[in-house]
Parts: structure tokens; C-alpha cells; sequence
């Protein structure tokens, strides 16, 4: 989903339906209570798309001149009844670009949808077929020579959907992962505990066309032969997109599963169609440091059928990313528990996250999001959030006391300034 729509549309069952729709049409979708939250997710990233129920009560000219100004190249749509038509006419001139009367024509609706984000199928293309990685060349260290992200100069016209990719480290991971594309079969990740191997696998699908897919994932203990030559079979007879298939924590297979596994993947590289490939990811976790690696036998063999493994850095490797994966995360638990209040991070918070080595990689840091915004009262997180979840608020000086002694300065200059 390389778009983003905002939405603000109170009704359940209508939302509900222009979830779907932008679902269908490859959108990735923030739903929002009120227009206050609209403007504050326009201001703090592009959204192409922004749809909103025509409400009687409001000054809709004001709020479609609002948004207009808070993003002027996002396309905006008005929900209406019928008979409010020739109050939204004017709206035109302020900015609207379509209006969509009730009751609602599904058809008409996703074809409106479409034109205004220049789709003309339902199925979106890794970057309209490019085959340019995501980030430009790399040099001979492989590390991407592209300037800082956000420049839009030289980079690749694929954007990542899934993964956070400021770090050069996490940039090259992410090069690597467009260029296995190529293969027959598919890649192996491999990462520390707590990596972000379903993120990663969601990428990879999305590069191969299918960007608001979910894999499927076979667990170790269910692996044998026949649900492999289940599933396979049911994704050949499919007219669709292949499905990509994820088998974590390849290192826990029994070598009778494993010797089964190897032979399976021979026979359906040589016999696979070149119009279907196979899509398979598999995970294996291994520790630094550690002085026996399990996952190293399995890994050697897979890699005589599928050469390319791609290395998941570590959190504490990517201290950049840190600050874009918290924002995601708390932008994704918002739209889908509203009530939540939690709307931004006091700076010290964001030091204080980023300081921390972060042993568990993304899954301590999700943990750690989610009791965070579960037990915050107010609009903004502060340091003393986390030091209650992970019991180092004494050792930590970004404590309660900093955070309120800076807040009653700031209070004191902004009305000493006035």
C-alpha cells in the first residue's frame, strides 16, 4: 500500500464500507473520530486521499478550505444525501474535488476512488512494474550511497510499505530483499529474536504485487509435506497474485522435517511454472555472540536451493529508525482503538527510547508501545510511561519530575514572554 487515505466518517456501517473499498484499491487507510484528528494526521504525513461526511451542522466550506491549506495536493471527497447536493456544489471552489451522494453506489464509489489516485486496476504493482531497489545502487561495502531519506533525490521509485528503512543497515536489508524477487523459490531472513520477520515477509509480498496481503504462515510444528503440497496446489489453481508463504523459526524443525522440507523445495524448483513462482519465506533466529548457532546446518542447506538470505539488523544497530517505527506504531494503535488519547511523544521520551539497546528488538519495543499508550491519560507520552513498564524510571534520568519541572518552565517563559 504505497498510498495513504484519511477518512472521517462517523457512521459504522458506512465506514465500514469505504474501508473495504479503499482496501480493495491497495490504500492503506487511518479512520479518524473527529476533523481535529484529520488535520493532525495531514500535517504530520501526505495522505492522497481524504473523505469526509457532509454534515449539515459545520461550516463544511471552512473545513474543506482547512484541509485544502493543511494539504494542498491531497484529493478530498464529500459524502452527501441527495438532497444536500446544492450545498456542496460551492464546495467545488474551495478545494473538493469529488462528491459521492447517498445511497451509496459501490461501483461508482471505487471508480471515483480510483481516478482521483490514478489507478485503473484493482491490483497495485511494486512501483508500476520498476525494476530500479528501492534505495538506488550500493557501493562496493553495500551500503546504499543514496542521501538521507526523505531527500527524494536517486532513490528508487519503489517505496517501502512495512519497514522502516532510515538506517543504512535496515536500507541495504531492504535492497536486498527487492533483489530476491528474482529468485525461484523465494529467501530466508535471518535476525535476533524479536526481529521483524513478519514485517519483513509483508514487504517482500508487497514487492511481488501484493501490498495489502498477509502471508501464510506455517508454524514448525505443522510442517510436513503434505500441507506444503496442499497449499501449493490451492495457489496454483488461484487466477490471483501467488501467495507468499512464511515458515518461522526454521531452526526448530526435526531433521526428518527438514530432509522432507529440502526435497519438497528441489522438486518444485524444477518443476515449477515460471508464470506462478513459488513464494516462500523462512525465518531463522540466531543470538550474537552465541557460541553454538542451531539455525546454521539448515540455513547451509536452503541456501543450495535459495541462495539469497537477507540479515535483519537489530534495533540498536538503527538508533535512526527508532524515532519513524514508534510514530508508525502509535499512529497504527490509534486509528484502530480511538479512544486511546495518546497523540505524540515528549522529547525526552523519544531519548529515552532511543538510548536503549533494546535486546528484544521490535517485539520489546511493540510491548513497550502498547503499555505505554494503554496507560497514558493524555496527549502526549512521556519518559515516565516507559519507566513504569520496564521498572527503570530511578535509573533513567528522563523521570516524571524532569519531564513536569520542564513543563512548568516552559509554562512560566510562554507567559513571562506575553
Amino acid at each position: 500500500m504505497n498510498e495513504e487515505a484519511v477518512i472521517y466518517i462517523p457512521e459504522e456501517n458506512l465506514r465500514n464500507m469505504f474501508s473495504l473499498l479503499l482496501a480493495d484499491s491497495c490504500v492503506r487507510l487511518a479512520s479518524c473520530p473527529d476533523l481535529d484528528e484529520v488535520l493532525r494526521v495531514l500535517g504530520s504525513r501526505f495522505c492522497k486521499l481524504c473523505i469526509l461526511t457532509h454534515e449539515s451542522g459545520l461550516n463544511m466550506a471552512e473545513v474543506i478550505t482547512e484541509v485544502h491549506t493543511a494539504s494542498p495536493d491531497t484529493k478530498i471527497i464529500v459524502i452527501a444525501n441527495r438532497e444536500d447536493a446544492a450545498a456542496v456544489l460551492p464546495l467545488f471552489q474551495k478545494g473538493l474535488n469529488d462528491a459521492i451522494l447517498r445511497p451509496i453506489n459501490p461501483k461508482h464509489a471505487i471508480n471515483s476512488i480510483r481516478s482521483l489516485l490514478g489507478k485503473t486496476n484493482s491490483v497495485s504493482l511494486p512501483a508500476n512494474g520498476a525494476t530500479n531497489p528501492p534505495f538506488g545502487a550500493t557501493n562496493p561495502t553495500g551500503v546504499s550511497t543514496n542521501p538521507p531519506f526523505g531527500s527524494g533525490q536517486n532513490e528508487g521509485p519503489y517505496k517501502p510499505v512495512h519497514l522502516i528503512a532510515r538506517s543504512e543497515t535496515m536500507r541495504k536489508a531492504v535492497n536486498e530483499l527487492w533483489a530476491a524477487r528474482k529468485n525461484p523459490i523465494g529467501v530466508i531472513l535471518r535476525g535476533e529474536p524479536g526481529s521483524e520477520f513478519e514485517l519483513a515477509v509483508r514487504e517482500f509480498q508487497a514487492m511481488n504485487g501484493d501490498p495489502h496481503g498477509y502471508a501464510v504462515i506455517i508454524p514448525h510444528h505443522e510442517l510436513n509435506v503434505e500441507t506444503l503440497a496442499t497449499q501449493v496446489s490451492l495457489d496454483s489453481l488461484s487466477e490471483g497474485i501467488p501467495k507468499t508463504y512464511f515458515v518461522p523459526e526454521v531452526e526448530k524443525l526435526s531433521k526428518l522435517q527438514a530432509k522432507d522440507l529440502l526435497d519438497f523445495l528441489r522438486r518444485e524448483r524444477r518443476g515449477r511454472s515460471t508464470a506462478k513462482p513459488l513464494r516462500m519465506v523462512f525465518s531463522a533466529t540466531h543470538i550474537e555472540g552465541a557460541s553454538v548457532h542451531p539455525e546454521a546446518e539448515i540455513i547451509e542447506a536452503l541456501q543450495f536451493i535459495m541462495p539469497t538470505a537477507v540479515n535483519i539488523p537489530p534495533i540498536r544497530d538503527r538508533i535512526e529508525d527508532v524515532e519513524l517505527i514508534v510514530r508508525r506504531i502509535l499512529m497504527d494503535l490509534t486509528a484502530i482503538f480511538p479512544a486511546y488519547r495518546a497523540r505524540s511523544f515528549h522529547p525526552a521520551a523519544l531519548q529515552w527510547l532511543c538510548a536503549r539497546p533494546w535486546p528484544g528488538n521490535y517485539n520489546e519495543l511493540l510491548t513497550a508501545m502498547r503499555g505505554a499508550v494503554l496507560n497514558c491519560g493524555n496527549r502526549e507520552i512521556t519518559a515516565g510511561h516507559f519507566g513504569q513498564l520496564t521498572g527503570t524510571q530511578s535509573a533513567t534520568p528522563f523521570d516524571l519530575d524532569e519531564v513536569a519541572a520542564t513543563r512548568v518552565l516552559d509554562a512560566v517563559q510562554r507567559a513571562s514572554s506575553r
